[in-house]
C-alpha cells in the first residue's frame, strides 16, 4: 500500500525519510526533491511552508473601483489562491496522491503547520484521490527514534488546530485588506507628498505600534525632577562599602534637609555599626524553556533580534540539534527520558565536567515548570556539540545552541546560595544602611553564568566602627522609562496577548520593514516620524481598534476554536460583525482628522527621505579617480553590490565578488596599491572558508592578467589579516 508523507520543509522531509529506511532521491527540479523509501513503498514530499494565501478576488483588486467595507461584508471578496512558487509543489501533491492509498500529514506540529498540511496541501490530495486515508505524524523532534516511534503511532488529524490557523488567516485578511485600503485612502494626500504608496494596517502590528507610540510619547513628554542622595563610602580592609542614608532619595522639596544633614556629617571620620545581620538565601535553578521564555532569554543574553533568535532555533531543529522550538510547555512529562541526553554531554569539552558531577550526585530530575501543554516537551538539546562543529552553521547558531544547552543542564544543577549582609550604621546620629549580597555557592550558575546577577565578594565585619572614606551629596534627576528592546517587546506582547509565540518576532520585524519603527543604540526601538504621525491621528478616531483589548478578544476566540469550544465559522462571523462596527466608526469619524497638512508635510517628507537613505559601509580608501572621497560598499535592492565613490558627482565604481559576506579590514591596506583589503566569508558543503582580495587589484585584474586574489599575488601575502611582503 503506497503511502504519501507531506512535510513542511525539505530538511524535515529528508530527515523523516532517512529515519524510515534507505532513501532514493527523485529530483523533480533544482529545488524540489521527492524522497522515496522503496522498501516500505513510501514517498516523502516536502512543501515550502504555505503554498496558498488569501488575496482579494478580481472584483476587489482595484482600490479605486471597490468599496473597502465590502471586503468585510461580501464573502466573495477574498479567496485562497496559490502563492507564486506553489505550482510545482501542487503538481507533485496531485501526482503522488494518485499513486498512494494513505496520506500522512507531517508538517510542523503546531497551529501553523496543521493549517499548512490540512488546509493548504490536503485539499489537492483529496481532490486527486477521494478514497485516500489521512493520518497525522506529530513530531517533537527530527531524531530517528522519535520519527520511527511516532510513525508507528500515527494520530487522527488535528482539525481544530488547522481550523484555528485558517480562522486567523481569514480574520487577518479581511481586517488587513479593508483597513489598509480605508486608512490609505484617508491619508492619500499626505502619502503622495511623502512618496509613500500605502499605509500598512494590521490587527496585531498596529496595536503594537500604538503601544510603542505611547512609550515614546511618555519619554518625549517626561519632565525630569531633581532629587538628592547622601552616600557614605566606608573603608574595610582596603575595600569600600557603600552606605545609603535611610531617607534617600530626598525630593526637591526636601533639598534643604538633605543639605543640612550633609553639612552636619560631611567631616565625620567614623561610622558606628548599630546592627549587623546576616541571612542565607537559596536561588533555585531555572525552569525549562518554552518558546516565549527562550526568545526572551536569547534576545536579552545575546542582544540579538527576536527574528534572528527564532530563525536560529528553527535551523537547529531542522538540523536535528534541538527539539521543536514552538512549544507552550515549560514542564516535562514525568516519563521523559533525560538520562539519554545527559549521557551525551559527559565527554563534552566545556559541559563534560559539570555533567559528570550531575551523575555522581544522581541529579537526573529537572526543575518543574507550570504548564505541560501536551503539544511538545520544552526546548531540549538533542546533541552534544562543540562550538567548532560543522552542524552549527553560523555564529548565531553557535551562540544560541550554547545558551540552550547550558540552560538545559542548569535545570538539574544544585541550588545557588547567597549571603545577604545588612548593616545599620550611624554617622553622628544620622542613620545609613548598607546591603551586601555575596555568592557563597555557585550551584547551577557554574554551567549557566549568564543567569547570574551581579555579586559582591564575601565580607566579614567584626568591628563596631568603620572609617569613613568620604560622604557625598549627589544631585540627580529622575529618568524616563526605557525604550522597548526585543526582550521587553516580547514580554509586552505576551502580557497583552498580541500575536502568538511564533508570530511575535515577525510582527516586530514588519514594523521595521514598513518604516514605522527603527532600531537605535543598544537594540532599542523608536517610532519613526511617520509612525508617530499615523498613530497620533488614528487615536482621534479609532482608539478602540488600536487598543490591545480587541486583539486580545480575537485571540481568546481563536483559542476556543483550537479547544473545540467554538466552530471556525462562528468565530469568523463574530469577529466580522465586531470589526464591521469598528470600521464604520472609523469611516463616520474620519472627517475629525484635522491634521495641519502644511505644517507636517515638510517634516514628514524630510524624515521619510532620511529613513529611506541607506547607510552603506565606508572604506578608508580614497576614490582612485577623484582621490578626495572614500569609497563605500553599495548593495542595491536587486542584491547587486559594488564600490562607489561617496561623492555622488564622481561616477567611479569598483567591482567586488557577487557572493560571500564582505568584511572591510579598515586597518589593513594593500601594499601594492594602498586600498583596503576585503575579507570574504563563504560557505560550501556546510563548511565555512574565507579568502582575501584587494578590490582595486580585483577590478584591475584583467589589465594585469591576474585573477585578483591576494593568495595569487606574487609580491605580497595576507598574514594575520595584514598585508606583508612575501619571503
Amino acid at each position: 500500500m503506497p503511502i504519501l508523507i507531506i512535510s513542511e520543509k525539505n530538511k524535515a522531509a529528508k530527515g523523516i525519510a532517512e529515519a524510515l529506511g534507505p532513501v532514493t532521491v527523485i529530483n523533480k527540479s533544482k529545488f524540489l526533491k521527492v524522497y522515496q523509501i522503496p522498501s516500505k513503498n513510501i514517498y516523502v514530499v516536502p512543501l515550502r511552508g504555505h503554498i496558498l494565501e488569501y488575496r482579494n478576488t478580481a472584483q476587489f483588486k482595484s482600490w479605486t473601483k471597490s468599496d473597502p467595507r465590502e471586503i468585510i461584508t461580501n464573502p466573495k471578496s477574498i479567496d485562497k489562491v496559490a502563492i507564486s512558487y506553489a505550482n510545482p509543489y501542487i503538481k507533485i501533491l496531485i501526482e503522488y496522491s494518485k499513486l498512494c492509498d494513505e496520506c500522512v500529514i507531517a508538517t510542523d506540529a503546531d497551529i501553523e503547520g496543521c493549517n499548512i498540511g490540512l488546509f493548504d496541501a490536503l485539499p489537492y490530495v483529496i481532490k486527486a484521490n477521494r478514497n485516500i486515508k489521512v493520518n497525522q505524524l506529530w513530531l517533537s523532534s527530527l531524531e530517528k527514534k522519535e520519527i520511527v516511534s511516532k510513525y508507528r503511532n500515527l494520530i487522527p488529524p488535528k482539525w481544530s488546530w488547522g481550523e484555528t490557523g485558517e480562522a486567523r488567516a481569514i480574520i487577518d485578511a479581511f481586517i488587513g485588506f479593508s483597513s489598509t485600503r480605508e486608512v490609505t485612502n484617508t491619508f492619500r494626500p499626505i502619502l503622495n507628498e511623502i512618496h509613500n504608496k500605502f499605509v500598512s494596517i494590521g490587527r496585531v502590528q498596529t496595536s503594537l505600534l500604538y503601544l510603542i507610540y505611547l512609550r515614546d510619547l511618555e519619554i518625549e513628554q517626561f519632565i525630569p525632577e531633581s532629587y538628592w542622595t547622601i552616600i557614605a563610602n566606608l573603608e574595610h580592609k582596603s575595600r569600600i562599602i557603600k552606605a545609603m542614608h535611610i531617607k534617600n532619595p530626598f525630593s526637591k522639596e526636601k533639598e534643604s534637609e538633605a543639605k543640612a544633614i550633609f553639612q552636619k556629617i560631611k567631616n565625620e571620620k567614623k561610622a558606628k555599626i548599630i546592627n549587623n545581620t546576616k541571612e542565607s538565601a537559596v536561588i533555585y535553578p531555572p525552569t525549562p524553556l518554552n518558546t516565549s521564555k527562550a526568545l526572551v532569554l536569547l534576545t536579552k543574553t545575546l542582544r540579538i533580534s527576536a527574528k534572528a533568535a527564532m530563525n536560529a532555533m528553527n535551523s537547529l531543529y531542522l538540523n536535528q540539534i534541538i527539539s521543536y522550538p514552538r512549544t507552550d510547555s515549560d514542564k516535562y512529562n514525568s516519563n521523559f527520558d533525560h538520562k539519554q541526553y545527559l549521557e551525551k554531554f559527559k565527554p563534552h569539552t566545556n559541559y563534560g565536567a559539570y555533567t559528570v558531577k550531575l551523575f555522581k550526585e544522581n541529579r537526573s530530575n529537572p526543575t518543574i515548570g507550570k504548564i505541560d501543554a501536551g503539544d511538545h516537551p520544552p526546548i531540549t538539546p538533542l546533541l552534544s556539540l562543540d562550538q567548532n562543529s560543522s552542524k552549527l552553521e553560523t555564529n548565531i547558531e553557535k551562540k544560541v545552541y550554547d545558551i540552550l544547552a547550558r540552560h538545559y543542564l542548569a535545570l538539574f544543577g544544585q541550588q545557588a546560595k547567597e549571603l545577604r549582609t545588612k548593616l545599620r550604621i550611624s554617622i553622628k546620629d544620622e542613620l545609613f544602611t548598607s546591603r551586601i549580597v555575596s555568592l557563597t555557592h555557585s550551584g547551577f550558575y557554574e554551567i549557566a553564568p549568564f543567569l547570574k546577577k551581579s555579586y559582591q565578594p564575601v565580607i566579614e565585619i567584626e568591628a563596631k566602627e568603620l572609617p569613613v572614606n568620604e560622604i557625598l551629596l549627589d544631585k540627580k534627576e529622575t529618568q524616563p522609562p526605557p525604550r522597548y528592546t526585543d526582550t521587553t517587546l516580547l514580554k509586552l506582547m505576551e502580557r497583552e496577548h498580541l500575536g502568538t509565540k511564533s508570530t511575535r518576532p515577525t510582527i516586530i520585524n514588519i514594523l521595521i520593514d514598513r518604516k514605522l519603527t527603527y532600531r537605535i543604540a543598544k537594540n532599542r526601538y523608536k517610532i519613526t516620524e511617520w509612525g508617530k504621525f499615523l498613530i497620533s491621528e488614528l487615536i482621534k478616531v479609532w482608539l478602540p481598534f488600536l487598543k490591545p483589548e480587541f486583539t486580545r478578544f480575537v485571540e481568546k476566540l481563536l483559542e476556543d476554536v483550537k479547544e473545540k469550544r467554538k466552530t471556525m465559522d462562528t468565530v469568523v462571523t463574530t469577529v466580522k460583525n465586531i470589526f464591521l462596527d469598528l470600521f464604520d466608526k472609523f469611516r463616520n469619524s474620519k472627517n475629525a482628522i484635522t491634521f495641519q497638512f502644511d505644517s507636517v508635510k515638510g517634516n514628514l517628507k524630510t524624515a521619510m527621505q532620511q529613513n529611506s537613505q541607506k547607510k552603506f559601509p565606508q572604506t578608508t580608501s580614497k576614490c582612485p579617480t577623484c582621490k578626495n572621497h572614500p569609497m563605500k560598499l553599495v548593495t542595491t535592492s536587486q542584491k547587486k553590490r559594488f564600490l562607489a565613490c561617496s561623492n555622488r558627482n564622481c561616477k567611479t565604481y569598483i567591482s567586488v565578488p557577487k557572493t560571500g559576506r564582505i568584511t572591510i579590514l579598515k586597518s589593513t591596506t594593500c601594499l601594492k596599491c594602498g586600498f583596503n583589503v576585503f575579507k570574504i566569508l563563504k560557505r560550501k558543503n556546510n563548511k565555512s572558508y574565507s579568502y582575501y582580495i584587494c578590490p582595486k587589484c580585483w577590478s584591475d585584474r584583467y589589465k594585469e592578467q591576474s585573477n585578483g586574489f591576494c593568495s595569487s599575488c606574487t609580491d605580497f601575502q595576507i598574514s594575520k589579516e595584514q598585508c606583508v611582503k612575501r619571503n
